[in-house]
């Protein structure tokens, strides 16, 4: 009984003494808060005010340094295929829904997470100016998680480094310059795995981890191709949360499926206000049992994967990943769980994306659109792993900010002069990926060196290697090869060597041009009053994507082809839309139209800056209905 109560005496006391210090470092907290001067309080709200400025303003102040190509050439078909969704979707929807219900073709229509936004930005802003604040909306929605995560982790200088990384990036950059979905979903799933590893206090874990799936589920009604990369996001942190963290894990898968229900039936009501159809999930689900049948597949995916080694870029993948390896096996202690959710999620990314490539049917490597997506992890972990070996210079005043400075000047210093001759895996690719790792280890290795100036002079130098040798992989020109049997990829590539210092000006002007086209046709004037499209003399082809392009137009020669006239006999079209850089053949193709009755609608000369195109727009009497 003695040595109970002599026991429960001394947890008292020791219960005393903890309250007591508890209460004493509060009033030494409260004493210092009371003496702290209004300026330096002021200074502090002021620099976080700065701090956030900085972050918002960043896409911009990159886009004026570096130079960023803001547009790409507009004679790609898928881009300006969605271009016409973006300025006329209720048009598209009434003249060709019926006629491609059998094969899916209007899945362009069906991708709200980025053409809502794109939607609302054209009318709101009008073309080019529309065009430009969405890619900017897109890149905060990257920009801002990878900041704060990298931030939360590292420090602001590690923030800054991360902001570079993405807006440097010629993959990125390039899927930003176009009307295609990709760039939308390239921004959703940096932003998204940037939330799911969001470190923070656990009432805010969920909050974050719903934000994550709100930025994943717009990626997928994004574009088709985020389904596979999302879905390896999601197992890889699955993955982790089973091995580190298994608490309330059944709470969070429920919150991101009751979250990917509610975005998608907010979805369907935006789609429905602003683009005018709201089943989206059905023409996906036409689209996929469409693509999926044997002679889709045989058009759009390689039986043969020989292709491969002749393209370098995908060789940045891995050799991040490896550079990743290097650095996180530097440490004593466990791996942070953000940073290995980070690492675990690019890698099954890229694992699944292989298998579906050559084990599977799907063009998810081949097609650049589709691989671009890669990029998001990669850039994310790319931009952990260079925090991660340079650990020992972040409580260094000056040196910290290392890694953002040569971020920054090796993208300044390729434009200088980008030129980058073509080369493929062997030997080249694989000695850069060689290169990326020893550079890796390297890094890791100055914290070995005791003076403070040659461990930061031996990071920075190595870390120009790092950086110079994905950069280098990522732009290399696809090298002339043979002709490969059973493949369908092309060497029709975006040109990633022009992302970083390429002019936009010439693109601009197309895209002003293009996107005036809808308006110049008009809506139709009755359901399924199809339009057709025609450039005698293979002129204007930079516009040929508008309208569903290659699927809606005739051939390119002045006569009508037998192929023509059963093609026309096939979808009588109430309408054909002559359109070529000169007007020189439309009289020749008007006397060609004389068996189907054509009446001129409208004629005109659609021009930005030094870009012409003539247009006529042809009722076609033996076809077209009367209006009602």
């Amino acid at each position: 009984m003695n040595e109970r109560s002599a026991f429960a005496a001394a947890g008292v006391a020791k219960h005393r003494v903890m309250k007591a210090g508890i209460a004493a470092s509060a009033n030494v907290a409260a004493r210092e808060h009371d003496v702290l001067p209004g300026p330096a309080r002021a200074r502090s709200r002021w620099a976080v005010w700065v701090e956030a400025l900085g972050v918002v303003l960043s896409p911009l102040l990159a886009a004026l340094v570096l130079r960023l190509r803001l547009m790409a050439p507009t004679n790609l078909p898928d881009p300006a295929m969605h271009t016409a969704f973006i300025v006329a979707p209720r048009d598209m929807f009434t003249r060709f829904t019926a006629a491609y219900a059998s094969t899916g073709r209007m899945y362009e229509g069906g991708r709200p997470g980025f053409l809502v936004p794109a939607r609302l930005d054209y009318l709101a802003f009008g073309a080019v100016p529309g065009f430009l604040v969405t890619r900017y909306i897109f890149a905060l929605v990257a920009v801002v998680p990878v900041y704060l995560l990298l931030r939360r982790l590292y420090g602001p200088p590690a923030g800054v480094a991360g902001i570079v990384v993405v807006l440097s990036s010629p993959v990125i950059v390039t899927a930003w310059n176009s009307d295609h979905p990709a760039g939308a979903v390239i921004s959703y799933v940096a932003g998204g795995m940037a939330c799911l590893a969001m470190p923070g206090a656990p009432q805010w874990r969920r909050a974050w981890l719903a934000a994550a799936g709100i930025l994943f589920v717009m990626a997928v009604w994004a574009h088709g191709s985020a389904v596979p990369i999302v879905g390896a996001t999601l197992i890889g942190y699955l993955g982790v949360r089973l091995a580190r963290d298994r608490a309330g894990l059944l709470a969070d898968v429920a919150l991101l499926a009751g979250v990917a229900v509610a975005v998608t039936g907010l979805l369907m009501v935006a789609s429905a206000v602003v683009l005018g159809h709201a089943d989206f999930i059905g023409l996906t689900w036409q689209a996929v049992r469409y693509l999926s049948t044997p002679g889709q597949i045989k058009t759009w995916h390689s039986a043969n994967p020989a292709w491969a080694p002749y393209v370098a870029y995908l060789l940045v993948l891995p050799a991040v990943l490896g550079a990743f390896a290097v650095a996180i096996t530097r440490r004593q202690q466990q791996v942070p769980t953000p940073v290995l959710i980070v690492g675990i999620a690019a890698a099954t990314q890229l694992v699944v994306c292989a298998g579906l490539q050559f084990f599977g049917t799907l063009q998810t490597l081949e097609n650049y659109d589709f691989s671009g997506a890669l990029w998001a992890g990669a850039s994310l972990t790319l931009a952990i792993t260079i925090a991660e070996l340079t650990r020992p210079l972040a409580d260094r005043k000056l040196a910290r900010w290392l890694p953002a400075a040569v971020l920054l000047a090796v993208p300044l210093g390729y434009e200088v002069g980008p030129l980058v001759a073509p080369f493929g895996w062997l030997p080249f690719g694989v000695i850069l990926v060689g290169a990326v790792i020893v550079a890796a280890a390297a890094v890791r290795g100055c914290a070995r060196i005791q003076r403070p100036l040659a461990a930061a002079t031996t990071a920075g130098l190595s870390l120009v290697v790092l950086t110079a040798a994905l950069l280098v992989l990522t732009v290399a020109p696809i090298p002339l090869h043979p002709k490969l049997p059973h493949t369908i990829v092309g060497d029709k590539r975006p040109n990633y060597a022009l992302a970083l210092g390429g002019s936009s000006a010439i693109n601009f002007d197309n895209y002003r041009v293009l996107t005036a086209l809808p308006s110049f046709v008009g809506n139709a004037t009755y359901p399924g009053e199809q339009l057709l499209l025609w450039r005698p003399n293979d002129t204007g082809v930079i516009f040929a994507g508008i309208y569903h392009g290659d699927f809606n137009s005739l051939s390119s020669k002045p006569q009508l082809t037998p192929f023509d006239r059963s093609y026309l006999n096939l979808r009588r079209p109430g309408e054909l839309l002559i359109y070529g850089n000169s007007a020189t053949p439309f009289r020749a193709a008007l006397r060609e139209l004389h068996h189907y009755r054509p009446t001129l609608i409208r004629a005109g000369v659609l021009h930005a800056g030094p870009v012409y195109l003539h247009v006529w727009l042809l009722r076609l009497g033996l076809y077209a209905r009367a209006p009602g």
